[in-house]
C-alpha cells in the first residue's frame, strides 16, 4: 500500500446558494499527493450530480461518505446484490445497494502525475452540497484523508486540509473538527480574512 508523505488538500466552497434560492453550494477540491511508491489504483470521485436527499441518509446509515474511493473498494461484494435479496438477507442487500447508490454519485478519475516529479499526483473534482434538514442556512462538508487505500508514511508523513468558506459564512466551531484514525480530535485553526469577509 502506498504511504503518503504529503497530501495537501485545498477546498473552495462557493456560496452559490445565495443566488439559487438556497438549493446548493458548490465545492471544488484540489489535492496534491506525494507518496513513497506509485499510486496505480483508479479512484471514483464525486461527480456533482444532484441526488435525492434520502440517498444521503442511506449512505450515512451504512457509514459511507461522498469522498474519493478506490474503484475496487466501491465494487467489492456488490456483484451478488440480487442473490442477497433473493436469499432474504436485507442487511447485505442494503450494504450492497448503498455502495451502488454511492457509485451512482461518483465518476471514475485517475490521479494526474505531476510532470518532472516522482510519485507526485494531482486530483481535482467538484460537487454540490445541500442545506441541512431542519436548518436551511446550514451546510455540512466532510472529507477523509488520506484517501481510501493510502496510509500515512511512518516517518513524517502528513495531511493538510485548507478550507476557504464563502463570503460572510459563519464557521460552527462546535461542529467543525477533524478526527484521526485512533479517534483523537484534531483541532482546527480558523483564520478570518476580514478584507474579503471569509473564513479559512
Amino acid at each position: 500500500m502506498p504511504n503518503i508523505k504529503l497530501q495537501d488538500v485545498m477546498i473552495f466552497v462557493n456560496g452559490t446558494s445565495r443566488y439559487n434560492k438556497n438549493a446548493f453550494d458548490t465545492v471544488l477540491i484540489k489535492t496534491l499527493l506525494h507518496s513513497d511508491e506509485p499510486i496505480t489504483e483508479e479512484y471514483y470521485v464525486p461527480s456533482g450530480v444532484t441526488a435525492n436527499p434520502d440517498i444521503f441518509k442511506i449512505l450515512e446509515l451504512q457509514g459511507l461518505e461522498i469522498t474519493p474511493f478506490k474503484a475496487s473498494t466501491l465494487l467489492k461484494g456488490t456483484e451478488d446484490i440480487q442473490e442477497q435479496a433473493l436469499n432474504g438477507n436485507p442487511s447485505e442487500t442494503l450494504s450492497d445497494a448503498a455502495k451502488l447508490l454511492l457509485l451512482s454519485l461518483m465518476e471514475k478519475s485517475q490521479l494526474v502525475p505531476v510532470a518532472g516529479s516522482k510519485n507526485t499526483y494531482e486530483l481535482t473534482y467538484e460537487y454540490k452540497i445541500f442545506p441541512q434538514q431542519g436548518n436551511a442556512n446550514s451546510y455540512e462538508f466532510e472529507i477523509r484523508v488520506p484517501f481510501d487505500g493510502l496510509g500515512i508514511h511512518p516517518q513524517g508523513g502528513r495531511v493538510e486540509v485548507t478550507v476557504v468558506l464563502p463570503r460572510m459564512a459563519e464557521l460552527d466551531g462546535n461542529l467543525t473538527k477533524g478526527v484521526d484514525e485512533q479517534g483523537a480530535e484534531i483541532n482546527e485553526v480558523p483564520y478570518p480574512t476580514p478584507n474579503v469577509n471569509r473564513q479559512l
